[in-house]
Parts: C-alpha cells; sequence; structure tokens
C-alpha cells in the first residue's frame, strides 16, 4: 500500500498539474470572502500559508498587503502575478521572518502536512497582531460519505498526501489550546444540512479564530 505523505512536492505539484486539480473552486472563493469580511476595507497584513495555486495570494494581493508560503518551485509555474511577497519554504522548519506581525494568517489545507501540528499553530501565532486572526481550511475526515464508507468497510477518498489525520473538533480544541478564541466555523458549501452540521455533511471545513 502506498505511504501516506509527500516526499516531493514538485512531483506532487506536476500530479496536480496533469489532474487539472488547481482550478478556482467554491472553497477559494470562500476564504476570500471571509476574509474581506474579517478585514474589510483597511490597511491590512496578510499571510497566505501554502500558496498552492495562488487564487487566495492573487486576489488578496489586490486589497491587502499579501505575503505567501510556497514549499514546491514547481507550483510557481502557474503564478502570472508579481511573486516578490512569495517564499519558497518548508513550513515544518518554523516561519520566515517577517519586519511586521500580520493581522491575519490563512492555512488552508496544508495543517494535514504538518509534522507537529500544534507547534505550526503555535508559531503561526507567535506572528500575528494582538487581537488578529487566523483562519484554518482542513479537510473533513468525518464528511458522511466517509463515514459510510468505513461503515461497509472500505477506505474513503482521503487523500495519501495527509501525514496527520484530525477530526475538525481535534484541530478546534488544538487551535484553541494554542491562545486562540474559536469566532466561526464555516463552509464553502451552501445547503442548509451543511450550514447547520458542517463537520458533517460539509468536505471542507473553515476555522476562524482570533487570537487571545
Amino acid at each position: 500500500m502506498k505511504r501516506f505523505g509527500v516526499t516531493d512536492y514538485d512531483n506532487y505539484w506536476e500530479s496536480r498539474f496533469a489532474d487539472k486539480h488547481y482550478q478556482f473552486t467554491d472553497v477559494h472563493r470562500k476564504i476570500i470572502t471571509t476574509a474581506r469580511e474579517i478585514l474589510g476595507t483597511r490597511k491590512a497584513r496578510v499571510l497566505d500559508c501554502g500558496v498552492g495555486p495562488g487564487h487566495v495570494f492573487r486576489v488578496l494581493s489586490d486589497y491587502y498587503d499579501t505575503f505567501g508560503i510556497e514549499i514546491s518551485e514547481k507550483a510557481f509555474e502557474l503564478y502570472d502575478f508579481d511573486t516578490n511577497n512569495i517564499t519558497i519554504w518548508d513550513m515544518n522548519n518554523g516561519l520566515p521572518d517577517y519586519p511586521e506581525k500580520m493581522d491575519l494568517v490563512i492555512a488552508s489545507r496544508i495543517v494535514h502536512h504538518m509534522e507537529d501540528p500544534a507547534l505550526f499553530v503555535s508559531r503561526v501565532r507567535d506572528v500575528i497582531t494582538s487581537g488578529g486572526w487566523f483562519m484554518g481550511i482542513v479537510p473533513n475526515i468525518c464528511y458522511y460519505h466517509h463515514r459510510l464508507k468505513f461503515l461497509i468497510g472500505k477506505f474513503p477518498p482521503i487523500s495519501r498526501a495527509h501525514v496527520n489525520f484530525q477530526t475538525g473538533p481535534d484541530f478546534e480544541r488544538m487551535v484553541t489550546g494554542e491562545g486562540f478564541m474559536l469566532n466561526k466555523l464555516t463552509t464553502p458549501k451552501t445547503t442548509i444540512r451543511a450550514k447547520l452540521r458542517p463537520t458533517l455533511f460539509s468536505q471542507d471545513l473553515i476555522y476562524v479564530f482570533q487570537k487571545q
């Protein structure tokens, strides 16, 4: 059986290119909308941890002083915008030094790649201003389709890029344990059941925390 985790992120992105798995999605749209709701029109600094295909970074750069971190040089082949504020970096080794703290840090679908996710969140807290925000987007391993697969004895289609596996509530407890307060849990899905029970009926969970 293929091992979990990614050993070469350039190869990882090459396979995503081949599968055309880098399009602008409802998840990106919801992240951008939520960030705009949090920050409004004020001057703010944003850090996008895991720039990926660049959709969130590109849009938020039009409104805020936006910085990014990306582990794969291959991902840069997608970018058709200014990349001067993007650093090639492995966040398992900490975060780059920034001269000023951030008003919002976004970690979209990367925490499950971290060798020590609690340490990563602690480092994120250190770069956020007092009263600033952390938005964590995590794949929901307890999505009801996945639960049904387990029920009949099959492993659900969870990406083998994961290094660690956390339920949504586990992720929430970890982040609040590092000095954040949960502001809201939302989802890119628009169905009533997903809005009422996102941890059951949404494939992606968007947690918004504020630094205490």
